[in-house]
């Protein structure tokens, strides 16, 4: 069995991710770390050399390339539910978890986060909080279709936040 998180940027899932998958004693995977090791660059450089297309196309493989894998955890990249073909395959490869927050945590969080601007392109020329909303907006009907447990991270620390899906997982 596979425990995939979905959700937003910065809503926690490979901090998460490596919480959960050490709690359960099984491997951890990043489909966004995949994408830059089978590339040697980070995804900034990704989109800005070869453009958003490309890298879903990449993210795509990173997800098929999971599949085949044993047990683990899977954190994955923001939009990999921008690709139904995807959400099919994730749901298939075992419990798909989503990782929310509000958009004002969200924006503070990415704000905080000098990585972010060197690693997280923009999608839109708006401004964080403008672009975030957008982006969001778009994409919270296709996280709730996809998940079969959604959970809200505000407020919570990443180790309560891998607890709270443990418990589920023992359900």
């Amino acid at each position: 069995m596979k425990v995939i998180l979905i959700g937003y940027r910065a809503c926690g899932k490979s901090t998460v991710g490596k919480l959960l998958a050490a709690k359960l004693k099984i491997p951890f995977r990043d489909t966004d770390l995949l994408v830059e090791e089978s590339l040697g660059m980070p995804i900034k450089e990704i989109v800005a050399s070869y453009g958003w297309d490309y890298f879903r196309a990449r993210e795509k493989e990173a997800i098929q390339q999971t599949a085949h894998k044993g047990t683990c955890v899977v954190a994955t990249g923001g939009g990999a539910v921008l690709s139904e073909e995807n959400v099919d395959l994730l749901k298939k490869m075992g419990v798909v978890v989503w990782l929310s927050a509000p958009l004002a945590d969200i924006v503070e969080r990415l704000a905080a986060d000098a990585e972010s601007q060197e690693t997280r392109p923009q999608f839109t020329a708006d401004s964080l909080a403008e672009e975030t909303a957008t982006v969001l907006q778009q994409r919270i009907p296709l996280y709730e279709k996809a998940a079969d447990y959604s959970l809200d991270t505000s407020g919570k620390s990443a180790s309560q936040v891998a607890e709270d899906i443990l418990k589920y997982l023992k359900g």
